[in-house]
């Protein structure tokens, strides 16, 4: 394990959980083989990747895949999650729509219809799409000049953000205002053909409907903030205004109460804590 590269590790760690978790309520999971033999698919392609890369066999390719395959199994993994989450618990949407009330006295994305207009519903799905770019871009940024131990510590701490998500949504499943306050909204979020596009292709792709607490949308990209402040500050003034609107989308569009936002928020301060410092300890592990 120790000679493992650290965000193969964390995946590793991540997808034995997740057998043990399907293992253990496989009586309430209808496709409990059907995951577990996913599970164990990727747990083999951790190795493999591992095997091709110690032995330096596929040259540049083999090093582009070694540094975005991360990518792949945070998507894959992701998915997954749709055939488990709504089998374990029932969701607690009503509980976050009490403390949204608690907090601000009505519902944030009631009170929002007020501003709903078609062009900035527009607007705000490209914001709100922009997050499943944001990271590759920044990660593609350090990879094309060459940054590889920046890279390799970015990858790693944007893992660890994303499992440590998916463990929320495990612990707290939510489908969001857009569907557990659907009877409330008198205002429909219209646009363009944008907003069409945008709506329907995330509902046809994202097989995980239960991953409102916390916002990943919210974590993952102060996460890419921070770490483009880090290392390539140029980048973090470009993507500055569009994560704002990124994150203010989140309650325009309906996706997330103002609770999952904060939660979001607090995991990313989390992760840029103690993500750089696992990656830190791995490697001096490694060395030993």
């Amino acid at each position: 394990m120790k000679r493992i590269a650290p965000v193969q590790g964390l995946t590793l760690f991540f997808l034995v959980g997740l057998l043990i978790l399907t293992l253990f309520f496989h009586g309430r999971i209808p496709l409990w083989h059907s995951l577990l033999f996913r599970y164990l698919v990727l747990l083999g392609l951790v190795f493999v990747l591992k095997l091709s890369w110690d032995r330096k066999v596929t040259g540049k390719t083999g090093t582009f895949i070694h540094h975005f395959s991360p990518i792949l199994f945070v998507v894959l993994i992701y998915e997954s999650l749709g055939d488990l989450i709504q089998h374990l618990q029932p969701d607690i949407d009503p509980r976050l729509i009490q403390i949204d009330f608690s907090i601000f006295g009505v519902q944030p994305t009631l009170w929002v219809q007020g501003w709903i207009v078609p062009w900035l519903t527009d607007i705000m799905s490209l914001a709100y799409i922009s997050y499943y770019f944001i990271p590759v871009i920044f990660i593609t940024v350090l990879y094309l000049k060459g940054r590889m131990v920046e890279l390799d510590r970015s990858i790693f701490v944007l893992a660890f953000g994303y499992y440590v998500s998916f463990i929320g949504y495990i612990l707290f499943p939510a489908v969001g205002p857009r569907y557990a306050l659907t009877h409330l909204y008198s205002v429909p979020l219209e646009g363009s053909f944008i907003t069409d596009f945008v709506r329907d292709t995330l509902n046809a792709l994202e097989h995980n409907k239960r991953d409102c607490m916390p916002s990943g949308h919210t974590q993952i990209v102060l996460i890419v903030l921070c770490l483009a402040y880090r290392y390539e500050r140029f980048l973090f003034y470009l993507l500055f205004p569009v994560i704002c609107t990124l994150i203010a989308s989140t309650i325009y569009l309906r996706y997330h109460y103002v609770i999952d936002l904060l939660v979001g928020a607090t995991l990313a301060i989390g992760c840029m804590v103690f993500g750089p410092r696992l990656y830190q300890w791995w490697n001096q592990e490694s060395r030993k």
